[in-house]
């Protein structure tokens, strides 16, 4: 091989065919291989943290058992590698002889994805996520402005959760880029992780970042914390720190983003005067701007909503209702834009007329509806309740009552009947659908869509998952004969779509296709209106029995009463399932205790932590250790996160070498809630709580940070529906579990103020 004068930038991006991809991984086996070797014959061992003194690092694995993350890492080294070969004039051939060149592809794909991106103003979040889903990390790899314009296309649709995901692998390969930094902590900020964006800022701004992005995303975290906090002076300190942010950016800068929020916050914080001046700059500023601004700029939306904020400032809210109703008819589509320009009016119209909902009318909200449904009657069944025949009549009443409600959002579940009209007619509406399934896709299908011999639900009901905006599985190994899988959906189904409903500040509006009775089993339509009524919220319903009493069969119509009904093929569980909450926990520097520390260990620490149970009002009904392994299962979400709380407090809060224990012992406690089967154990002799749902939580515990608590989206999603005061759930990603336990959304959990 012959090098010449060509150096790697110089290299066009690899065609990343199938055989590239293979030497990709094979490399980055390899690489990792070498080292982990290296590392093993220096004395080095594996270990739950990188630890130099120590000589422990987590890395310290099979390649197969690497992080996806840490794969990541190694491939994009591999494939820098063979991009250098080939810039410095080598060249390099496949196992069969044939050459591999650089060309194009992978350039035309980044550009096609940019393309898709940026100049799709009818990017939807479907469209979004379906682009994350089948993205190759190797080739996004090559270019920070992709993660860049994803992210800022996930915030713009009020994905901060899939903005924060993109955020994180993009930061793997562009470790130090100012942007991608900044939009991650947008990200945590509007999932509610303020803490963290607020450290991340913070710590840009010493590094000497003073730009008014990096100073505006920091202010606005004070300003969520003035928001937050119970404590008047806490919430005055706060608020002073977020002005002083803010004023400092707009006299260094001069946008009226920051002279906006800086008159915002420095009319709340007492400085009045300060504010209307700025005010009426700001509103100078964006009136000159609008005059040159072409009339397509999406910027326009932002000028007329600052020049609206500026004007409740100066006293004239006829102005202000003006240029809402102006900012609105131009974004009035993006959700997540309306719901921070009207939460920012709210804040500051109860300030200053004590009725933060004085202009509410000028904002044209989308409606969210969450829906449960009957399933049409199986062959077999003898009474009626929802022929087939009514589909018709029933998809008219849908329609009808989606245009009254002008639903635009919808959280379903997917059986052939309700579910799946429901779901189709939001999206013949051009809504979103977001669908909840209590078991794997397959099994789901077997049971409560192929019901009906002869028709095409099985079609339609893929047609609708692949164009849903997100597909939640909560249980992978449920079972369709065990109600409680059911129940689960239920629960969970109605928690995801408060969860969302309280990130936007939306109401969500329950409406069912119920024919007034008692269901077959739990978790059905029954269960869904008693769960809404209980809360005391309006359910919309559209009753079943009056669309039978209404209608009647065609005359041609063939009843397939009389066809046998088919087999769902699935086993029947020997013991039913009960939903309970789980709680793990481990205990950082645990391994570096000595053999004469692990008896103070098991008297002080455990038993603290035994005192800590029993003082409970509601104590674990199941518990457990083996080593420094802590295991607790609840009757609900609430128990578990309040006792999860107070231990991560027991632990933080006490001083561990009083019992000559290690002064930095901490803990990582994962939550989770699921249905578990409770089994007596004869070797314990004992009653026990076993499945898959124990062993999520068991996956959950490795990934949590030293001193937090993370919980699972099905946890979070049970304790908003179940209205849980105490604690709050905000989103900082989806981890990969370890022993290959797949992906899943992770939420921490924090006290409530």
């Amino acid at each position: 091989m012959a090098a010449n004068s060509q150096t790697p930038s110089d290299t066009p991006p690899l065609k990343l065919t199938e055989e590239i991809r293979r030497l990709v991984e094979q490399l980055a086996a390899y690489n990792h291989e070498a080292w982990l070797k290296e590392r093993l014959a220096q004395g080095w061992k594996p270990g739950p943290h990188r630890d130099d003194e120590l000589k422990t690092n987590p890395c310290l694995v099979p390649y197969a058992e690497l992080s996806e993350e840490e794969k990541q890492l190694n491939r994009a080294t591999a494939l820098e590698t063979i991009r250098a070969i080939m810039g410095l004039g080598y060249a390099v051939t496949g196992p069969e002889g044939q050459p591999l060149t650089a060309d194009s592809d992978s350039r035309q794909i980044l550009q096609e994805t940019l393309h898709q991106i940026r100049k799709n103003p009818k990017l939807t979040v479907a469209d979004l996520r379906r682009i994350w889903e089948q993205h190759s990390p190797t080739v996004w790899s090559q270019s920070v402005d992709l993660y860049r314009r994803a992210v800022d296309a996930a915030l713009r649709l009020g994905e901060a959760f899939l903005a924060f995901d993109i955020s994180a692998e993009g930061l793997q390969f562009f470790k130090d880029d100012l942007r991608l930094t900044q939009l991650q902590a947008l990200a945590l900020a509007r999932t509610g992780a303020t803490r963290r964006a607020n450290a991340i800022l913070d710590h840009l701004r010493q590094a000497g970042h003073q730009d008014e992005e990096t100073l505006g995303i920091l202010a606005r975290t004070h300003k969520d914390f003035y928001t937050m906090a119970g404590d008047p002076q806490e919430c005055q300190k706060h608020l002073r720190i977020s002005f002083d942010l803010y004023h400092t950016s707009y006299q260094r800068n001069r946008g009226y983003y920051s002279g906006i929020n800086a008159a915002t916050t420095g009319y709340m914080a007492g400085q009045k005067d300060i504010a209307r001046q700025i005010a009426q700059e700001v509103s100078d500023l964006c009136e000159r701007t609008l005059e040159h601004l072409p009339p397509e700029s999406d910027e326009r939306y932002w000028l007329e909503a600052t020049l609206a904020e500026a004007a409740i400032i100066l006293g004239d809210f006829a102005k202000a209702e003006q240029h809402y109703r102006h900012a609105t008819a131009i974004g009035g589509d993006k959700l997540a834009v309306l719901s921070r320009t009207r939460a920012q009016a709210r804040l500051l119209l109860e300030h200053i007329t004590g009725n933060p909902n004085l202009l509410d009318h000028c904002f044209q909200m989308p409606r969210m509806v969450v829906f449960s449904g009957h399933m049409f009657d199986r062959p077999d069944r003898r009474q009626l309740r929802f022929p087939l025949w009514l589909e018709g009549p029933a998809k008219a009443a849908l329609a009808r009552r989606l245009d009254a409600i002008q639903a635009q959002i919808g959280f379903s579940s997917l059986a052939c009947g309700g579910d799946l009209l429901f779901a189709e007619a939001m999206l013949e509406r051009g809504g979103e659908i977001n669908i909840a399934l209590p078991f794997n896709q397959r099994d789901f299908r077997k049971c409560s869509v192929d019901i009906i011999p002869g028709h095409d639900f099985g079609p339609r009901f893929e047609r609708v998952l692949a164009a849903a905006a997100t597909v939640t599985v909560l249980s992978e190994y449920g079972n369709a004969n065990d109600g409680a899988a059911f129940d689960y959906c239920n629960r969970a189904l109605n928690g995801m779509a408060l969860l969302k409903g309280r990130f936007f500040g939306l109401d969500v509006v329950p409406l069912a296709l119920w024919n007034g009775q008692s269901g077959d089993g739990l978790g059905g339509t029954h269960s869904f209106v008693e769960f809404w009524q209980n809360r005391g919220v309006p359910v919309e319903i559209i009753r079943l029995d009056t669309l039978l009493h209404e209608n009647s069969p065609p005359p041609d119509w063939d009843t397939p009463a009389a066809n046998p009904a088919p087999s769902a093929e699935i086993q029947a569980p020997l013991v039913t399932q009960e939903i309970k909450a789980m709680l793990f926990a481990d205990i950082v520097g645990f391994t570096r205790l000595t053999e004469i520390q692990v008896v103070p260990f098991v008297q002080h620490f455990l038993g603290q932590v035994a005192e800590l149970m029993q003082a409970m009002p509601h104590p674990p009904i199941h518990k457990n250790t083996w080593g420094d392994a802590v295991c607790c299962v609840f009757d609900s979400v609430r128990d578990a996160g309040v006792f999860a709380l107070r231990l991560r407090d027991l632990v933080r809060g006490t001083d561990w070498s009083r019992y000559d224990l290690p002064h930095e012992l901490n803990i990582r406690i994962a939550l989770h809630a699921g249905p578990v089967f409770a089994c007596y154990d004869p070797v314990l002799g004992k009653l026990t709580y076993n499945g898959a749902h124990v062993n999520r939580t068991a996956r959950i515990e490795p990934v949590a940070e030293e001193g937090q608590i993370y919980a699972s989206q099905a946890f979070a999603a049970l304790a908003t529906a179940e209205g849980v005061a105490e604690f709050t759930c905000d989103y900082v990603g989806t981890k990969q579990l370890a022993k290959k336990y797949g992906a899943i959304p992770v939420f921490l959990v924090r006290p409530t103020s």
